[in-house]
């Protein structure tokens, strides 16, 4: 079949691969038959490795892993392995262990003598069991700015990864083991970083070489259980499986299912080494696109064929909060276009499997129609997947803050929607977060805090003593640039602080150059070093500088013909929190400008706003002489932030939710599905390049009918228009309230929530509510 015909075809999974789907979807038994052995075998090879360095001790770790975790083939299985539950909370004590998790030892597979083995480990090694993150103390400034809801610091490249597995499929272990032999090799005694590459070196070599044994554990398991089976069609299967085992993941792939399996095996390695999270796959229709193209062209394989394929890796992949994202589409190295027949199958697959798969779209201008239709008849049946990445503005952006064109163009979504350069970058993808509402707070009431009254930042003047915008728009400024040098601190703080304490050999592995120079990419070895840093609360912002604007230093009258807002009355307005002032918040919220509707008077704050954070950002480095990359993005934090973000003079009262990410204020986004896009367009979106998000709420009728061709119309000229980010749910208010009072009636409904989709009824009540209130478009 050729690319156009597959845009319209469907597949039909096997009853094999429904079975796996929903159990998948159960949380089977079998998924709990390997909790506790990442934690067991992790720290009984660090214990034995206590002679070598961190690094070497983080290997041992990791290949005792490897080497010794349980390894079993379920029922129906073709694709074999598996990374766990993912409950960080039993079995990654380096990342931080839940405070019970002694007692719930007792929740694990391990047996009770494994459990007495692993507390008497516990009991010599005590720091190993600590929390890494909270080892290392940020200044009490800026903590205390951080626990005011001003900023919000992490530092880590921790469980944020895409990396290089196309070089796992190339190469094989084996492969990369011959690269590190090549570095040993290549080391001069009177270099004097020697000494340092060669710990480095000798850890990434335990690692490759643990690589080399894990497909042949799975393929001498493979064929004892073929030995004793008495089915002589799964015997057969068993033994297939076994074949492939012996091949990958130690050698090259050579066929479509080998690269799967490898692809696969790989993955398993990464959550192993720091977690599942937000550990991701790349660009899949290009990873694999060598292995599917050479066997059709074969004859060995059909679409079908590959597409079962792809449907058991995705239900090795289901969890019920998934971030481990998969690209596709998108541009090649030269600029053309990178759609392919995988582009199309891995959507396809996706629908056909009915669960949510955290799954992006990269689009451009010369993106294929019949994809973007495919993807949004996706979108059409809800869930909020997949989410579009534009192509137009995010390469640019790259561009921009020092990235080589082709390399800029081969980049992938991490997790919620953050951006990298797979198997080339240490991204710090989630480094910081500024809350520019909170910033405004502390510019109009002279760097105080509204609800305590201590001073978190610099003293700028109040509201009351202002006599126009501009003084206003000066003290933002202050504020935001003292509190985004916090972050920069904080961040290099924390980077310095992860390379003593967590470094990462595999992920070290499978980025580019951290090998040739002998470094962990904790220590700066990957080719390219940056922290996205994240903007928050920008529509609040923005609304609340154009009510400023408005009414009060604009000259308009309020409804009681007095004349415009006086500063002191909005001020003092704001330090009571609107209390006896309805009509004047009334006012503030219907009388001035909101973002999201197409008006270029509040716009352009947003654009002003965005545009001074990336300015800001630009003059800052890190400690490895990377870049700080902006992003727009909130993920969660628009409920715990805005808790501590006090009132506002767009009408917003203290303590409620802030806008997620750049969508607009919730409820305030009237005009039209369009209007928004438009609004959206106005920002920067070619300077963030760290990714943009916003969630548009639209009703099913939007996209029903004739409607459905001018979504995707708009669709397009969004992306023309440089919209950055999309990501679209597709459900009515009416159907989301049903599901808040009936949930055993709608179990299975998803939607978009910050970054990620979720089943509505896992979520608690106050993001509930959160969803509820955001503008349904039917326009």
């Amino acid at each position: 079949m050729e690319m156009v015909t597959l845009a319209g075809w469907e597949y039909q999974p096997s009853t094999r691969v429904r079975r796996l789907r929903d159990r998948a979807v159960e949380e089977a038994p079998e998924a709990r038959y390997f909790q506790g052995y990442r934690h067991l075998h992790y720290v009984e090879g660090f214990a034995a490795a206590a002679d070598q360095p961190l690094v070497g001790r983080r290997a041992e770790g990791l290949a005792r892993v490897i080497r010794e975790f349980p390894v079993t083939i379920f029922a129906d299985e073709l694709l074999v392995g598996h990374h766990y539950l993912g409950d960080e909370s039993l079995d990654f004590p380096e990342i931080g262990l839940a405070a019970n998790w002694r007692e719930r030892l007792a929740e694990t597979a391990l047996s009770e003598p494994e459990r007495a083995r692993l507390l008497a480990l516990a009991d010599t090694y005590p720091l190993l069991f600590a929390n890494q993150r909270q080892v290392c103390p940020l200044p009490t400034e800026i903590q205390r700015a951080q626990e005011r809801g001003v900023h919000q610091i992490w530092g880590t490249t921790l469980n944020h990864s895409v990396r290089g597995y196309e070089k796992v499929l190339r190469l094989g272990f084996e492969g990369i083991l011959a690269e590190v032999d090549a570095a040993l090799a290549a080391l001069r005694w009177e270099d004097p970083t020697a000494p340092e590459r060669l710990t480095f070196l000798r850890a990434a070599r335990a690692v490759a070489a643990a690589g080399c044994v894990l497909g042949q554990r799975y393929a001498d398991c493979a064929e004892r259980l073929a030995a004793e089976c008495t089915d002589p069609q799964r015997a057969r299967e068993l033994r297939e499986i076994a074949a492939v085992c012996r091949q990958v993941p130690a050698r090259p792939a050579r066929t479509f299912r080998e690269a799967v399996q490898a692809l696969w095996f790989a993955h398993v390695i990464t959550c192993w080494e720091d977690g599942v999270n937000a550990n991701s796959i790349g660009r899949i229709d290009q990873i694999l696109a060598p292995y599917y193209h050479r066997e059709v062209a074969q004859g060995s394989l059909s679409p079908a064929q590959a597409a079962e394929w792809l449907a058991l890796l995705w239900c090795k992949l289901y969890r019920s909060y998934d971030v481990q994202q998969a690209t596709v589409g998108g541009l090649l190295p030269d600029g053309s276009d990178a759609t392919n027949d995988l582009s199309f199958l891995v959507l396809e697959v996706t629908r056909a499997l009915d669960f949510v798969r955290c799954l992006s779209v990269r689009v451009h201008r010369d993106t294929p129609r019949p994809l973007l239709e495919k993807a949004a008849r996706l979108i059409a049946r809800g869930g909020g997947i997949p989410f579009l990445f534009n192509d137009e503005v995010i390469v640019p952006a790259l561009a921009r803050n020092g990235i080589p064109l082709e390399d800029a163009r081969g980049y992938a979504i991490i997790g919620c929607v953050e951006i990298t350069l797979p198997g080339k970058a240490a991204p710090h993808a989630v480094s910081g977060w500024l809350n520019t509402a909170k910033c405004l707070e502390l510019a109009l009431n002279d760097g105080r805090d509204l609800q305590t009254g201590e001073r978190l930042g610099p003293a700028t003047g109040s509201l009351r003593d202002f006599d126009c915008l501009d003084a206003v728009w000066e003290a933002y400024r202050t504020q935001a640039a003292h509190f985004l040098r916090q972050i920069a601190f904080g961040c290099n703080l924390l980077e310095v602080h992860f390379e003593h304490t967590t470094p990462l050999p595999y992920l070290s592995l499978l980025t580019d150059d951290c090998v040739s120079q002998g470094r962990d990419i904790t220590a700066g070895g990957a080719r390219y070093n940056y922290h996205g840093c994240a903007a928050i609360g920008i529509p609040n912002t923005a609304d609340s500088l154009a009510a400023l604007e408005t009414l009060v230093f604009g000259g308009a009258e309020t409804r009681d013909g007095a004349g415009p807002i006086s500063p002191q009355r909005l001020h003092d307005a704001l330090q009571g929190n609107f209390a006896g002032q309805e009509p004047l918040r009334q006012m503030l919220l219907n009388r001035a400008p909101k973002f999201g509707n197409d008006l270029e008077a509040v716009d352009h704050f947003a654009a002003a706003v965005t545009h001074h954070f990336c300015a800001e950002l630009a003059e800052l480095r890190s400690v490895r002489g990377g870049r700080f990359l902006p992003s727009l993005f909130s993920f969660t934090l628009m409920l715990p932030l805005g808790k501590l973000t006090g009132a506002l003079p767009d009408g917003r009262r203290a303590g409620e939710p802030l806008a997620y990410s750049i969508s607009p204020v919730q409820g305030r986004d009237q005009a039209g599905f369009t209007a928004l896009l438009q609004s959206l367009a106005r920002l920067p979106n070619d300077l963030v390049a760290a990714s943009t998000s916003a969630i548009v709420e639209v009703e099913p009728s939007l996209l029903q009918g004739a409607g459905f061709d001018r979504f995707v119309d708009a669709l397009q000229a969004a992306i023309q228009q440089g919209v950055g980010q999309l990501q679209i749910n597709v459900v009515t208010a009416e159907t989301l309230r049903q599901a808040l009072q009936h949930p055993e009636q709608y179990r299975n409904l998803c939607v978009r929530v910050s970054g990620f989709s979720q089943k509505f009824n896992l979520l608690d009540r106050e993001m509930q509510e959160h969803i509820i209130a955001r503008t349904k478009h039917s326009r």
